[in-house]
């Protein structure tokens, strides 16, 4: 955790524990023996903030005057607390954090969660105030937003045990890795803002009556605060098994966990989608229109019935859960009208099916803001960040609120044409959502969106650009290495070995770093390029690290994707291009079956397969190069023309891009003696590679084609100062 993170919760986290854990009694006395001038009952609000007061104070006032004790929403409280206090670390000033507290709809939040936030105002009028009349005190939001509170990172922050103990004794207190006493644990980010400003002692003593008035806050804040997050936890338990029964094809247990849900809250938003995906799923579903995973195709494991009469009621109550649904949260209609046109679709109903897509795919980008309200509450929750399945559950979450992956309206329909053999549009679907998703401004699931198109469109979604194999991604440190590799800012390079230009290019650098997960990546926005030229390496430009202090010495794998006005791929570092073909060379073909399948089925598209691949190569394989002997002349084994010339070099048939070929003299395990290619591009109907070596006299030599379809070694013979093919042959 950086040092700004640790400040951010430090002070909050210990006072709050203090509380909760004491009950407000002689250990709170003890730390907190004087009461603050500031306070609610004399306050009133100045102009700047009475809209943010009014909009808490309204509501609360409403229902006193009503006698109305209304029933809450656990999600909306949740989300009005955690917002609340993200919105305060966000914030660049007051006047953007009051016009968020102003914009809230309290109407489903209880009434002493408002009370206790009403007490914040004073305190932060106060600062304002002294921010007005000082000078020295003109980034005294940068105070605001240190002192954010951090309860929710109670339990993870440290052990109630451990916090007693360190009260009673005196002894340091380890918070986030730092020693720290209990009392200038509390007071951290008020101290360090001093140390930085360097203030008078005038202006100390009116700080240090902000910090009184805060501590008492948060006296009152912490409880109210824990009480509610123990009912969402307890509300998580039952939902997160649900997206986890969903994630291992258990419909029915997962249906079983939501109704469970919903018998203690009805109008849960997320419970209602949920239930209205099992049921969808538990119809049964067909070849024509499987729902896809995230991560991986889901297969019905276990449908409650076998019977056409269950499977109409199945998708009849779906249908009714997501009317209700719609009709309660209409500006969040989007992720209900996508599971809409899934109904259609298993009812044979084309045009309605599609109907439902085109108006989920323009209500995803007006409804951001609001369907993704609660990711903060979801962010919250790190632990969910320590395990495969805790990450697979936020990606859920956030594809039903964003609109990617299984809840794509555009991917859905892009399949749904595929399917059909509608390759020109499926092609135009697949665009039309990364457009989408562009415009809403959201990259990090990129990740997602291609997996997706991956597992379950693979043949078109390779023919959007069938030479990306021969496009290469590099990054190197901004600094020079005899000095530091240690940056965190790296130069991003493409080199384009085809024969293509790509032009308006938008590239996503994905890096993979130490203690990350197998396929996890962070993603980073690069600067755009008008065009990559072809057989040209380029730099796209710089980009900063920014992923839990990380730097260029942790990388362990880049990757990229490319995007232009009419081609999307991956882009690979070529050291990840030969790892791969050398690891997916030792595996049998029987544990590559589903690539195997994949491709092949790319493949079929164009009539090829691995004999007519090796008839491809037998016909226009050509070698050029020198001997280590006599006048070391070139030849050409089809036309028998002899120069002086260069080292080995060969010609393949363009049609081995189809399986993303790699290339190595000797078997690639072999380290001594495997050799990859110097250069290696396409140009017009070839292939071509140069190798920095020389044969010899009398010397057989084998080249490598490497790829997760199919593996070929070409023996290559000199010999009385010819080149010829010895044999080609398959190798499994």
């Amino acid at each position: 955790m950086s040092e700004k993170k640790s400040h951010k919760g430090l002070i909050i986290t210990i006072i709050a524990i203090i509380v909760v854990a004491c009950g407000g009694g002689l250990i709170w006395y003890a730390c907190h023996d004087k009461q603050s001038d500031i306070n609610l009952a004399d306050y009133t609000p100045s102009e700047e903030f009475k809209p943010a007061y009014e909009a808490i104070n309204q509501q609360v006032e409403n229902r006193k005057a009503e006698h109305v004790d209304p029933a809450y929403d656990i999600e909306e409280t949740v989300r009005i607390l955690n917002g609340m206090e993200a919105a305060q670390y966000q914030s660049e000033d007051f006047m953007a954090f009051l016009e968020y507290m102003a914009k809230q709809d309290y109407s489903r939040v209880p009434d002493d969660v408002l009370e206790t936030k009403k007490k914040l105002f004073p305190i932060l009028q106060k600062m304002f105030e002294l921010k007005q009349k000082y000078k020295e005190l003109d980034n005294i939001w940068l105070l605001a937003r240190s002192a954010t509170s951090g309860a929710s990172n109670f339990a993870e922050n440290i052990s109630p045990v451990a916090l007693l103990s360190a009260i009673f004794t005196g002894d340091p207190l380890t918070v986030g890795g730092v020693s720290k006493n209990v009392n200038d644990a509390k007071n951290a980010a008020f101290e360090q803002y001093e140390k930085d400003m360097k203030l008078k002692e005038s202006l100390k003593k009116e700080i240090d009556e902000v910090r009184l008035a805060y501590i008492d806050y948060l006296a009152d804040y912490a409880p109210v605060y824990m009480k509610y997050m123990k009912e969402w936890d307890r509300l998580c338990l039952d939902r997160d098994k649900a997206y986890l029964d969903i994630y291992a094809g258990r419909t029915t247990d997962a249906y079983n966990a939501v109704e469970k849900v919903l018998e203690r809250y009805p109008t849960n938003r997320e419970a209602m989608l949920l239930k209205a995906l099992c049921l969808v799923q538990m119809a049964g579903t067909t070849p024509q229109n499987t729902i896809g995973e995230i991560n991986k195709t889901i297969e019905i494991a276990d449908s409650l019935s076998d019977t056409d009469d269950t499977r109409e009621q199945h998708l009849t109550q779906a249908l009714t859960m997501l009317q209700d649904y719609t009709s309660l949260y209409p500006d969040r209609s989007a992720p209900a009208l996508v599971l809409q046109g899934m109904i259609s679709l298993k009812e044979g109903n084309e045009s309605a099916a599609m109907s439902y897509f085109d108006q989920a795919s323009t209500r995803y980008p007006q409804q951001a803001e609001a369907l993704t309200d609660l990711l903060d509450s979801y962010k919250n929750r790190s632990y969910l960040n320590r395990s495969i399945e805790g990450k697979y559950m936020l990606r859920l979450y956030r594809s039903t609120m964003e609109g990617y992956g299984m809840f794509s309206p555009n991917l859905i329909k892009a399949k749904y044409y595929a399917d059909r053999g509608d390759i020109q549009r499926s092609k135009e679907e697949i665009f039309n959502h990364f457009y989408r998703r562009g415009n809403q401004g959201v990259y990090d699931c990129l990740l997602s969106d291609m997996q997706y198109c991956e597992e379950n469109m693979y043949s078109i979604f390779k023919q959007l650009l069938m030479e990306q194999s021969f496009l290469d991604v590099s990054v190197e440190p901004t600094t020079d290495w005899l000095v530091s590799k240690n940056d965190d800012e790296v130069r991003v390079f493409i080199n384009n070995r085809s024969d293509i230009d790509l032009e308006n290019v938008r590239i996503f650098l994905c890096l993979h770093y130490t203690d990350m997960y197998t396929d996890e990546y962070d993603v980073v926005k690069c600067p755009s390029v008008n065009i990559l030229p072809h057989h040209k390496k380029t730099e796209i430009g710089v980009v900063t690290l920014n992923y839990e202090d990380k730097k260029y010495d942790d990388i362990t794998r880049v990757r990229a994707i490319a995007m232009t006005d009419d081609k999307i791929c991956w882009i690979d570092n070529v050291d990840y291009k030969y790892v791969h073909a050398y690891e997916a060379s030792r595996q049998s073909s029987k544990n590559r079956g589903v690539t195997l399948d994949r491709r092949k089925s790319f493949l079929d598209d164009f009539n090829v397969d691995s004999q007519s691949l090796l008839d491809a190569i037998s016909a226009g394989i050509k070698i050029y190069g020198d001997i280590k002997k006599g006048d070391r002349s070139l030849w050409d084994n089809v036309t028998g023309v002899f120069t002086s010339g260069s080292k080995l070099e060969i010609e393949l048939p363009r049609i081995l891009s189809l399986i993303d070929p790699v290339f190595s003299l000797n078997q690639l395990g072999d380290k001594d003696k495997s050799v990859r290619p110097k250069e290696d591009y396409l140009a017009g109907s070839n292939i071509r590679l140069k190798f920095d070596y020389k044969p010899e006299e009398g010397e057989t030599l084998p080249l490598y084609v490497y790829s997760d379809y199919v593996n070929f070694k070409i023996t290559l013979s000199f010999k009385d100062g010819k080149a010829s093919v010895q044999d080609i042959s398959i190798v499994d």
